[in-house]
């Protein structure tokens, strides 16, 4: 598909800049990566650290459980659970209270 060919779209008030009228059925951008990623470490054996630190300096409050259950899902798929994933669900699932170790 060449440029010419691509299908244009008209911008209209629902998609301004300013988020204004914008509803309710497109989730924020902040949510949008985030789910991004989760679908990411959905599908990986091993997911990355580094994905995994990007979740964590960026996800919003509501999508903590989701994201526990997530890490308790990948923990469960092998015999040997990553002690990495064990001490982010951990610290994940505390709520707020002392600050985490590294």
């Amino acid at each position: 598909m060449t440029s010419t060919d691509r299908p244009t779209s008209r911008r209209d008030d629902s998609d301004r800049a300013d988020g204004a009228d914008r509803g309710a059925d497109r989730p924020h951008p902040r949510e949008m990566f985030i789910r991004l990623l989760f679908d990411t470490v959905r599908q990986d054996p091993f997911p990355s650290g580094t994905q995994l630190d990007l979740i964590e300096e960026s996800i919003p409050a509501h999508m903590v459980p989701e994201y526990v259950e997530l890490l308790i899902d990948k923990s469960r798929e092998g015999c040997f659970p990553s002690t990495d994933v064990l001490r982010r669900i951990q610290r994940m699932s505390a709520g707020p209270g002392p600050a985490s170790r590294c």
